[in-house]
């Protein structure tokens, strides 16, 4: 065999490619043209039943918390970054559905509606169309769902709409919220940030508050002590018919009993004032707990949509439509073996080619 034409097949010939795939094309070119035209056809409307996602983003500071307040107002306070450990707990507990939960319970209805959409395009549509066809065939008998119940579902849809991402190095959180409509994004992002901050004030001060639970107890105890000596010291006087002013009398035996009992009344007087003093300056600490959450970088309202998918649909419709047509036209031009190309011939009968006819017309 000859080696230039073992050459001359190996190598690539685009005259092959033009009669084997782009002449078969042309030759049925209504019909591709047509089934491109219902794949547009049909996802024109689709794009439109697809909404627009808005986006808003929000940058926090977080430092390290300070359950331990100053004594004097006039002391600066240094702020410090907050670790890498507190900053992974801080994203953890807003993954959380606790966390989630309370998110639900203070975003306005408007935005309740709007978390009812599914993000995904099948969602959508399943959202949109399924009412339609109840509604046609009659069967729309299902009572209104109630927004206001948190539901595991809804709690899901949540999550899928927030993004929190922790910067450990720089000690920063940030938020990003998508919704519907357009200013809705923003009050996703103040509804988490809003929560978190409360939340995250509640147990920068439990530590506090456990503390001041517990010398309550001990100063409501102290204060019964001082009400029952102070009874017990009167109702001695009142049984003697001493003085309530008196503190001294002659007879040395009621004098003891009445040291004892005065004594008593002292010492759970200043237990007890020693007890207040520490409550009213646990109160104090506790009021004064300072919020280390710092909005650095507040959300704003987006002028344009995060992600559009009507564009990309109709290019989807038409790429698709017009596959839907060439795929066919090629399979069957290959069932039938039709020779278009002198690489047919030789393939068939694996005889070298020696010249070529023109073409008559």
């Amino acid at each position: 065999m000859n080696p230039d034409s073992s050459n001359q097949q190996t190598q690539i010939d685009p005259q092959f490619f033009i009669a084997k795939y782009l002449h078969p094309i042309l030759e049925h070119k209504w019909l591709v043209l047509f089934t491109t035209l219902v794949g547009m056809a049909v996802a024109i409307p689709i794009s439109f039943l697809i909404n627009p996602e808005y986006s808003s983003t929000a940058t926090t500071q977080v430092e390290a918390p300070r359950a331990k307040m100053i004594s004097k107002v006039t002391e600066e306070i240094t702020s410090r970054t907050g670790n890498r450990a507190y900053i992974t707990a801080a994203v953890e507990r807003m993954h959380s559905s606790a966390f989630r939960t309370e998110v639900l319970k203070v975003i306005p209805d408007t935005l309740r509606e709007d978390l009812e959409i599914p993000l995904s395009i099948k969602g959508q549509l399943m959202d949109k169309l399924i009412p339609y066809a109840k509604k046609i065939l009659g069967k729309d008998t299902s009572p209104p769902t109630d927004k206001s119940n948190i539901t595991p579902e809804r709690l899901n849809r949540l999550s899928k709409r927030i993004e929190i991402r922790g910067n450990t190095g720089k000690g920063t959180i940030q938020i990003t919220g998508t919704t519907f409509t357009q200013d809705m994004a923003t009050v996703l992002v103040k509804s988490y940030i809003d929560v978190w901050i409360a939340l995250n004030m509640d147990s920068n001060k439990s530590l506090i508050r456990h503390e001041l639970d517990f010398t309550q107890a001990q100063r409501d105890d102290y204060y019964k002590q001082l009400k029952d000596a102070e009874k017990e010291l009167r109702l001695f006087k009142q049984k003697f018919e001493i003085p309530p002013a008196l503190t001294s009398v002659t007879d040395m035996e009621l004098q003891s009993q009445l040291d004892v009992l005065q004594n008593k009344l002292t010492n759970t007087k200043e237990r007890y004032k020693r007890l207040d003093d520490i409550f009213l300056e646990l109160s104090r600490k506790e009021k004064a707990v300072v919020n280390n959450i710092k909005v650095i970088n507040p959300p704003q309202t987006p002028l344009f949509p995060s992600k559009n998918l009507q564009i990309p649909i109709i290019l989807l419709g038409i790429l698709f439509g017009a596959a839907a047509g060439i795929v066919p036209i090629l399979a069957w031009d290959y069932y039938r073996g039709n020779i278009r190309h002198k690489k047919d011939v030789f393939s068939a009968v694996n005889i070298p080619i020696i010249g070529k006819l023109p073409t008559i017309k």
